[in-house]
């Protein structure tokens, strides 16, 4: 059975009031996945939430909108869209929403790239920029990280 697909901007609607929500319970939100990289559609909202990464579990699991749990990190909303925390702590955030941000063979590629070159990712940086720059490689947006995904 395909899973079923969202437009963007109902999902990013969404998204927003979830950010929303966990912003008032003192956590940094920002958007991941398909989601972040301006997909047409998505099939759920992946989002990073920083701060305590076990609070952050018990803050979602009290939003008034979610419907049921699903497992650890996913839930349903009531509007019928699933959505996917991602628990970081700060020092982490960057690089975990570069990983989550994707997509798949994208990440697998630049992790390749480094290995090749027999460079450890470093998992504490500022900005995504940096994963990029170190393996001498332009940024990429993330709408545009389909660009780079292999053979």
């Amino acid at each position: 059975m395909e899973k079923k697909r969202f437009l963007r901007e109902f999902a990013f609607k969404e998204y927003e009031k979830v950010k929303e929500y966990m912003e008032s319970m003192g956590y940094i939100v920002y958007p991941s996945g398909s989601l972040r990289r301006e997909k047409k559609d998505v099939g759920d909202i992946d989002f990073l939430a920083v701060g305590d990464k076990k609070k952050a579990l018990e803050a979602i699991e009290n939003y008034r909108e979610i419907e049921k749990r699903i497992n650890k990190y996913e839930f349903l909303l009531k509007s019928g869209i699933g959505i996917h925390i991602i628990p970081e702590i700060p020092e982490k955030a960057i690089f975990t929403l570069w990983q989550s941000t994707g997509p798949k063979p994208h990440i697998k590629k630049i992790k390749e790239l480094y290995k090749e070159k027999e460079i450890k990712i470093s998992e504490k940086i500022k900005e995504e920029r940096e994963i990029y720059t170190k393996i001498n490689l332009e940024y990429i947006e993330p709408q545009n990280r389909y660009l780079l995904q292999g053979d």
